[in-house]
């Protein structure tokens, strides 16, 4: 187990050597137009084409669609002004299981806008006089070339759509909407990264970085227009303003592709044995998708080396079937506080993961394993969002540096 422990340290030199090394990274991915090609650099910096900073004064009504794995949301947002104030109402629709792959994205299409004709007739909003702007959050890969406009260049998430790659995603949602006669008007899209800092600067406007990570994992910032030039290079239709900001989405889930990152024998093993090899190195060391996967492969090295006691011999037993011991049980057994018996890690493991009887000792190797892969996750993320305040200091963003700036999960 200290060999273990001493594979999931990461020391404050190779803290260094990783904050510099992403920076590097962030600099290589604005240095040209070419963001479409990962290739060149670990990090895409895709821009957004959202500029300026909101206020918290805006007002209007406006709706909304997220498609966020097979869930979609219809929102009416109205924003109210005074601060920051809105109101929202929302419904959540399931995408069935038939609509997720397929020779034509226009049956995903069609179904989304049903959900949008759905949501108009709930709440209202139909006024056929009136024609209602719409931002669209994606779950897709999407290269972006306008505010409301981007090719899509990889379906993710379990969807499968061949047909949709080298699509505008925003003429596929304009045509099923006319087609259905809603008077909806697309007027940016964006994905989840950008929102959430968005929705968060309304409210505080003081907000300059947003980051999602769960499942997956991204990050968004504001940078300079004079950093970014050669970004928007073969884009540009317009002059750019050099002293505005825009938004960048980093997509950095794909960070450590090039060996930047500290990987362990079992985040070799979990890279060799899924299904998008050598990309997603970051995703795969700290968010939910995976940690309990790692968790459980360190599991079954313990059980091969007689470390841990108990049996795995039961047909029913799922700590040696593949992401079948759940990131949510690291949670548990981390929070375990009942040192005596360490009941809930317990449960974990002889009711959840349906192992033979478990002693103490079982139970203290498993908390700890669960302990190191969370603490390194947290490390190489919270090293990651210094690398990017960094860079901000360093190539003047417009920061508070008296007052301070927020960062919104």
């Amino acid at each position: 187990m200290d060999n273990i422990e001493a594979m999931f340290q990461v020391s404050d030199e190779s803290l260094g050597i990783l904050i510099q090394d992403f920076g590097n990274e962030m600099k290589s991915g604005l240095a040209t137009g070419q963001y479409d090609q990962p290739s060149r650099s670990d990090l895409k910096m895709i821009p957004s084409y959202v500029t300026g900073h909101p206020t918290g004064n805006e007002k209007g009504t406006y709706l909304a669609l997220e498609i966020s794995g097979v869930d979609i949301y219809v929102c009416q947002v109205k924003l109210i002004g005074e601060g920051g104030k809105l109101a929202i109402n929302q419904y959540q629709y399931k995408i069935p299981d038939h609509l997720t792959a397929g020779d034509d994205i226009g049956i995903l299409i069609d179904y989304v806008a049903d959900c949008v004709a759905d949501f108009q007739r709930r709440v209202g909003t139909g006024d056929p006089q009136r024609c209602y702007s719409m931002a669209i959050s994606y779950g897709f890969a999407v290269r972006q070339t306008g505010l409301d406009r981007g090719i899509i260049i990889a379906m993710e998430h379990g969807f499968d759509f061949p047909n949709a790659i080298g699509c505008d995603i925003g003429d596929l949602f304009h045509q099923k909407f006319n087609a259905k006669g809603l008077a909806v008007k697309i007027v940016a899209i964006a994905n989840d990264a950008v929102c959430t800092l968005l929705a968060h600067a309304y409210q505080h406007p003081s907000t300059r970085i947003g980051i999602v990570h769960a499942a997956g994992t991204n990050c968004a910032y504001y940078d300079r227009m004079a950093n970014i030039n050669g970004l928007l290079s073969e884009q540009q239709q317009d002059p750019i303003n050099m002293d505005t900001e825009m938004i960048i989405n980093t997509e950095w889930c794909n960070f450590g592709s090039k060996q930047y990152l500290p990987m362990t024998q079992f985040d070799h093993q979990l890279d060799n044995e899924s299904n998008n090899r050598g990309i997603h190195i970051f995703e795969k060391m700290t968010t939910g998708m995976y940690l309990g996967e790692q968790v459980r492969q360190i599991l079954v090295y313990l059980l091969d080396q007689q470390v841990l006691s108990f049996t795995t011999d039961d047909d029913d037993c799922l700590i040696r079937v593949p992401y079948h011991f759940d990131t949510s049980y690291m949670y548990v057994c981390e929070a375990d506080e009942d040192l005596d018996t360490l009941e809930d890690t317990r449960v974990v493991l002889e009711e959840m993961c349906k192992v033979g009887p478990t002693t103490l000792a079982d139970r203290e190797i498993v908390k700890k394993a669960c302990e190191l892969v969370g603490n390194r996750a947290a490390t190489l993320l919270g090293a990651s969002i210094a690398s990017v305040v960094r860079y901000m200091f360093d190539y003047g963003v417009d920061l508070d540096r008296l007052q301070g700036f927020a960062i919104c999960k």
